[in-house]
């Protein structure tokens, strides 16, 4: 059994169940919704388990095969895509009430490609975009859930 291994799974699992438990103490909405705002946590939480679930038993079984936790921990840590990405993550935060999601979101996308060692900010910016604008979309229009529009709110009204 690799003690790494079973780390990572017992996390995943713990998490899963406290996004599960959490998602209970949400306020339920009046009238007769048939979905509330607690069934995407549930979902979300519900896969979490599985793969947790899944991982512990790939822990108590031998652990993930094909991997040497002695190579992994020579390797190091990857400084430099953890600032990409924790850096993007600060920067949606902090942009999403004022550019709104759209190209906050096409912001967090490039960051987090640069942090993977993708250097065309051009192409993971319009990637991020368009992926932005469809689940602006879908969320807006589709499911009638309001995202922050920011500077674009003329354009996407």
């Amino acid at each position: 059994m690799m003690k790494g291994h079973l780390w990572v799974a017992a996390a995943l699992f713990c998490l899963g169940g406290l996004i599960y438990w959490g998602s209970y103490e949400l306020p339920t909405g009046g009238g007769y919704a048939q979905v509330g705002p607690g069934v995407v946590p549930r979902i979300v939480a519900g896969f979490m388990l599985l793969v947790g679930a899944l991982l512990l038993r790939e822990a108590f079984t031998g652990g993930f095969r094909g991997l040497d936790e002695a190579e992994e921990r020579g390797r190091g840590m990857d400084w430099a895509a953890f600032a990409w990405i924790g850096a993007g993550l600060v920067a949606y935060g902090l942009l999403i009430e004022r550019l709104g999601f759209v190209l906050s979101s096409a912001v967090l996308f490039a960051m987090v490609a640069r942090g993977m060692a993708s250097r065309r900010w051009a192409l993971n910016l319009a990637i991020g975009l368009v992926l932005a604008i469809a689940i602006f979309a879908i969320f807006n229009y589709g499911l009638g859930l309001t995202l922050p529009a920011g500077v674009l709110k003329p354009l996407l009204a």
